[in-house]
């Protein structure tokens, strides 16, 4: 068996993900190894897989391609990603009797000195096969498809620890007279939204903010997804950041889940001066919770309407904002009270009366910080239950905000961090709640052995 130790060991290139749109159509043609307009055949390509692997290695890669097919090779790119120093190798192969305009994006990687097939992903393209193409950039496999004119996506691939994961996503396309970008990473959990004026590529609207996955309560998250959104960034201290020194100074993590009934938040923060109020009016730590229960648009987007098919944007209150303040307590004999102020109107007034009648609270005071854990009724934002689909993904504004007094007698030196750079009363600033139904996740996650492990539970009877 030949060391894995004879590779080349591929150069890396730090990307912040910004670096990387900014190569969306390079991407295909200079970044990604493409080969003319018919593509090319294997033992053509293994030739030059040869330089970067020996005999052994081209041979495994081969095993696992369609045997006794014909199909030519579109574009590849050797690189590292997954994380073990050793090059990786992503390709994309279309079949010649393929009918359909798709191409197969195989990422293989060296494990225990073979080279493994860990993925294999079908995409399309609209003219020709070059439109999808393949790059390893930053410990990470990207692969760009054109899915129309001016609409593109990139997808992030990592494996690790025998599962291939899906570590972000980035759509460009037009709406209107706008060029609009969103950006979504499904580990850490971070996106933006941004539209921009095409005939000028002014910036109209940017929003940067974390997403809160919520989960149907008691589900178990399997590694490769992101359960906890952890806020510790200076991009997200929207209040006081000149006086802020750190995530030991005020930093915070939330989980969330639901049932029919119930949205339950857990909110651990991690604070280094825990104040708590004296009387009704002194300053103190507190939280704020800003929902937007607006439906998205005709367009799919929750950030924007249409009126008379202009599209506009949600950047002042309407009839769905809802803003649920945590007032801590002293932990001891004073208990911690809740308090709920909304854009509805008054007809809704009783509903909302028994909805927070509802609400229940907790808190807990800890060494380094405190935490809050509060269950909501959906009956609140006007929910006769919880706002799940079957198969989808639901999207609602959100937004947690920490108010961090670290001197009651200086509040103007307090500090706001939250999910996002929220502005209050502004949809168009609040972060996510994603309502993830059952047999989803947020994300994806593939590992390796899954198939394997079934066959031979059912070889034992299972």
């Amino acid at each position: 068996m030949t060391s894995n130790l004879s590779r080349m060991k591929p150069k890396h290139i730090r990307l912040r993900w910004v670096i990387v749109l900014l190569f969306v159509l390079p991407l295909l043609f200079t970044t990604t190894k493409t080969f003319a307009q018919a593509g090319m055949p294997f033992e053509e390509f293994s030739r030059k897989l040869e330089l970067y692997y020996d005999e052994e290695f081209v041979e495994d890669i081969e095993k696992q391609l369609p045997q006794g097919a014909d199909f030519k090779v579109w574009g590849w790119d050797v690189g590292d990603f997954s994380g073990d120093g050793y090059n990786d190798v992503a390709f994309t192969i279309r079949l010649a009797n393929d009918k359909n305009k798709s191409v197969s994006v195989y990422l293989f990687v060296d494990i225990e000195g073979y080279m493994n097939n860990v993925a294999t992903y079908q995409y399309t393209f609209v003219d020709i096969p070059l439109e999808v193409g393949v790059a390893i950039k930053n410990n990470a496999c990207y692969v760009t498809q054109k899915r129309k004119l001016y609409d593109w996506m990139i997808r992030g691939y990592r494996y690790s620890y025998g599962s291939v994961l899906l570590l972000d996503e980035y759509t460009t396309y037009r709406v209107d007279k706008y060029t609009k970008e969103i950006y979504h990473n499904y580990q850490t959990l971070r996106g933006q939204e941004r539209f921009i004026q095409t005939s000028n590529n002014d910036v109209v609207l940017s929003s940067d903010f974390l997403t809160i996955p919520c989960y149907t309560r008691g589900v178990q998250v399997y590694k490769g997804y992101t359960s906890t959104t952890e806020v510790r960034s200076i991009d997200f201290v929207n209040r006081g950041s000149f006086y802020w020194s750190g995530e030991e100074d005020c930093s915070f993590t939330v989980r969330s889940a639901y049932d029919q009934n119930y949205l339950y938040v857990n909110i651990n923060v991690r604070d280094d001066e825990v104040v708590t109020a004296r009387c009704d009016t002194c300053p103190a730590d507190n939280i704020d919770l800003w929902f937007d229960t607006s439906p998205p648009d005709e367009d799919g987007d929750r950030i924007t309407s249409r009126k008379n098919k202009k599209l506009g944007f949600r950047t002042t209150a309407d009839s769905n904002i809802y803003k649920v303040t945590l007032n801590l307590g002293d932990f001891l004999e004073v208990k911690p009270t809740v308090k709920v102020s909304s854009t509805e109107t008054d007809e809704n007034e009783v509903q909302q009366k028994i909805a927070l009648q509802q609400i229940t609270k907790k808190v807990g005071l800890r060494p380094n910080g405190y935490v809050v854990k509060v269950r909501i009724p959906w009956s609140l934002f006007g929910f006769s239950n919880a706002p799940v689909e079957d198969k989808s993904i639901v999207d609602l504004g959100c937004t947690v905000v920490v108010h961090d007094i670290d001197n009651e007698f200086r509040p103007e030196e307090g500090t706001d961090i939250a999910t996002s750079q929220v502005q209050a009363l502004n949809p168009s600033t609040f972060g996510s709640l994603a309502v993830v139904p059952n047999e989803r996740f947020y994300g994806e996650s593939t590992n390796i052995f899954t198939d394997a492990l079934m066959t031979q539970l059912q070889d034992l009877g299972f």
